[in-house]
């Protein structure tokens, strides 16, 4: 529940997280935490980010919102969809996803607490 205003910039975040060919900022609040991605091209997130998780697809649910560049998402089942500027997207977990062309994606992630 929302009770006062609160106000965090990803200018200064909580946290940065820098890995091959991207990064990842967040601001985190009491029930939640909110992210924003800046992908370079190539990125990819099974051979960029799943040896350092010690897994081959990503294990998390995502609450997506594209607000720049192209990416392609495909499930463990072989759905595949590629997302651009302005899809809002649920992805569920068991998932590859990479950039698409010679933009940087830039994405944001709201990610809610279980409680």
């Amino acid at each position: 529940m929302v009770g006062e205003l609160q106000v965090k910039s990803f200018e200064s975040p909580d946290e940065t997280v820098t890995f091959d060919n991207g990064q990842a900022k967040s601001v985190q609040f009491g029930d939640g935490t909110f992210w924003l991605y800046r992908l370079d091209p190539g990125w990819k997130f099974s051979r960029d980010n799943a040896p350092e998780l010690e897994t081959e697809n990503c294990p998390s649910p995502h609450r997506w919102y594209m607000l720049d560049g192209k990416m392609t998402v495909e499930m463990d089942n072989g759905t595949r969809e590629t997302l651009e500027g302005g899809d809002v997207a649920l992805i569920p977990p068991g998932h590859d996803a990479w950039t698409v062309g010679d933009e940087q994606v830039v994405a944001f992630e709201e990610e809610v607490s279980e409680q």
